[in-house]
């Protein structure tokens, strides 16, 4: 199945839900296309925790009036069970992503679900970008890479099945014609900087449509990966 967003994808589980929300912290508070996660949880949410590790940026969330605690997803004991934990691009930034799914599966309710988000690998714009620079770009926290059926696996290992296997094509939002640029050097080195951005997004535009028109027909070369996993029947559990 094939979303324009991840969180219209995200939407369809949390609505009236108790909902964890892990990596809650945006950077950007303000940042209003595509809506902030955690404020997107907020309003669709029965109830909704979030946790991060950003100590700062969480007090600054709490003086907004989010229920947030500081807490690593890879060891956190929070005593409370949810029916929709939301883990979005947050397991590609761990050093183990198997504690996540530990985590997760210590924090779920029965019949819970997990909601996992992450880059797929396996997009056009990315093919484009190995074979003319003889690299693929990444953001220089992610420790590394989830085809479906590799997380699927490292699921399976935690105890869990996935009962939905969707795609967002939301590349869009990754090539923007006007960038934030770093307030670093004096006005005329931003500009040109602007400038050469600007010039690389234009040259790069006809693929991201391109991409965008053969995610309509193959769904799994779409930018993000979004899996739903419930926990498995044990053996000698009715299913």
């Amino acid at each position: 199945m094939l979303y324009r967003s991840k969180l219209r994808w995200i939407g369809k589980y949390v609505s009236g839900k108790s909902v964890l929300d892990l990596g809650c912290v945006c950077h950007e508070l303000d940042v209003s296309d595509p809506p902030w996660l955690h404020g997107y949880l907020a309003e669709r949410a029965g109830s909704l925790l979030g946790v991060d590790v950003v100590a700062d940026q969480l007090d600054e969330m709490r003086g907004r009036g989010f229920d947030v605690v500081c807490a690593d997803v890879e060891t956190m004991q929070l005593d409370r069970r949810f029916e929709v934990i939301v883990a979005g691009d947050i397991i590609e930034h761990l050093a183990n992503p198997g504690a996540l799914l530990a985590r997760a599966a210590e924090h779920l309710s029965d019949g819970g679900v997990l909601l996992i988000t992450t880059p797929n690998p396996v997009t056009l714009v990315r093919l484009l970008r190995l074979l003319t620079s003889g690299r693929v770009k990444a953001h220089s926290e992610h420790t590394c890479w989830f085809t479906a059926k590799v997380l699927a696996q490292l699921a399976a290992r935690y105890g869990f099945e996935v009962i939905d296997e969707s795609y967002a094509s939301d590349t869009r939002y990754y090539y923007r014609l006007w960038p934030r640029i770093a307030e670093r050097g004096g006005s005329a080195r931003r500009a040109w900087r602007r400038i050469r951005v600007l010039i690389k997004r234009l040259l790069w535009r006809p693929w991201i449509w391109l991409n965008s028109l053969l995610c309509l027909i193959r769904p799994a070369s779409a930018e993000t990966l979004c899996l739903a996993l419930r926990q498995a029947p044990s053996n000698g559990e009715p299913e």
